[in-house]
């Protein structure tokens, strides 16, 4: 499971409002895939209510079956996935942060990819919204999220290929799985959800099918559209919008203007005198979204924003001086910082402190006070306390 918990590491900070204990995360290996489910943290609110990290981890479980089970179209792929390297689907119900005119059911996530050696990770999160979800309804979504972007990762062209022609492929993906399915094709969602596939996505494919393989309109032609056949074109599609130029010239001009967004974004961010804006720094240096990921600037800006109050910070420090992540290991201040934390009422920095106090370890052992902070945790959402708790007793 060694790398389930490195990725679960890297999405527990994709929201700032994570604070949460990677012990009440739910994680099993199923049809060759892991998934996960993470725990909302305590004190946080959204839009709608919040289900359980095993209750959306089983959610994901059942339409992973569903896949399995009634679209062997995707499920081969997914297989091919497996072959490359590890497939995830991690139920968070903190992504996306906040949402103000959509609603996000899953994304894939290749920013959190290994970049070492030739194993790829497949990587796709399922919202707070989309856990909620029949797995009937989830595995068309997955269909496109995992498996269709997935196989753009698994043959490199997520970066080479414009976003107009990704989301082609990858709504193909997802109307196999409709297919496959039985959904009803004259329910007015799926009338709506064609239109979108052929009008907007894969309009300019539908074009280029006309004046170059207009043979290959016939695929499209009926109530199913071949997909396997359709893929087929596609393929010689991108190899002709790669040989043209078109997509790299539109790739890189995309490029450009998300590095100057990423660039002023970073600029008042450093110029900012809020912690919260100092810990979002250190987040995107330790991830490397939106800037080259740079361990020890995202320790500074960590322990800038700890020393200004910033509870997450306060802890995110105390984990990284408990590890030796870049740090030298040090309980003692790791002790302090998870203390600053559980005080101003992070959960998984009072099980920490507590744990420390149980164990004497950066400070006095002291079972009584071990014993306060742990059912504080256990209070605030953190289940594991209960575990020290018994070992007290």
């Amino acid at each position: 499971m060694r790398y389930l918990k490195q990725t679960l590491l890297a999405l527990a900070i994709l929201s700032v409002t994570t604070t949460s204990s990677f012990a009440d995360v739910v994680e099993f290996k199923h049809r060759g895939v892991f998934i996960a489910g993470k725990p909302l943290p305590a004190g946080v609110t959204y839009d709608i209510s919040i289900i359980g990290p095993k209750e959306g981890a089983e959610t994901i479980r059942a339409a992973l079956d569903v896949l399995y089970e009634k679209s062997p179209f995707n499920a081969q792929a997914i297989d091919q996935l497996k072959a490359a390297g590890n497939v995830f689907i991690i139920y968070d119900p903190t992504f996306p942060p906040r949402e103000l005119s959509q609603v996000t059911i899953a994304a894939f996530i290749p920013k959190y990819f290994q970049k070492q050696g030739t194993a790829k990770d497949f990587v796709s999160v399922v919202s707070r919204y989309g856990a909620k979800w029949e797995p009937n309804e989830l595995a068309p979504v997955l269909a496109h999220e995992l498996t269709g972007h997935g196989m753009q990762r698994l043959r490199g062209r997520l970066e080479k290929v414009r976003e107009i022609d990704i989301e082609c492929e990858a709504y193909l993906y997802q109307e196999k799985a409709y297919q496959d399915l039985g959904f009803n094709k004259a329910d007015n969602e799926m009338i709506n959800f064609r239109k979108v596939l052929e009008g907007h996505w894969c309009g300019d494919f539908k074009i280029w099918l006309k004046k170059h393989k207009p043979k290959g309109l016939v695929h499209w032609d009926k109530l199913n559209p071949d997909v396997p056949k359709i893929l087929e074109d596609y393929l010689v599609y991108i190899d002709a919008l790669t040989k043209s130029g078109v997509a790299g010239k539109a790739v890189f001009n995309a490029k450009k203007e998300q590095r100057q967004e990423e660039a002023e974004k970073l600029r008042q961010l450093s110029n900012s005198e809020s912690s919260a804006d100092h810990y979002e720094l250190a987040q995107m240096f330790k991830t490397g979204i939106g800037v080259k990921a740079d361990p020890k600037r995202s320790l500074v800006w960590l322990n800038k924003a700890a020393s200004a109050g910033h509870t997450n910070a306060q802890y995110e420090l105390g984990v990284a001086y408990i590890l030796g992540m870049v740090l030298k290991k040090n309980k003692k201040k790791a002790a302090n910082l998870f203390k600053k934390a559980a005080v101003n009422g992070h959960p998984g920095a009072a099980y920490s402190y507590g744990v420390l106090l149980m164990k004497g370890e950066g400070i006095n052992r002291n079972l009584p006070e071990a014993r306060k902070w742990l059912e504080i945790a256990m209070e605030r959402g953190v289940a594991s306390a209960q575990k020290a708790l018994d070992a007290i007793k």
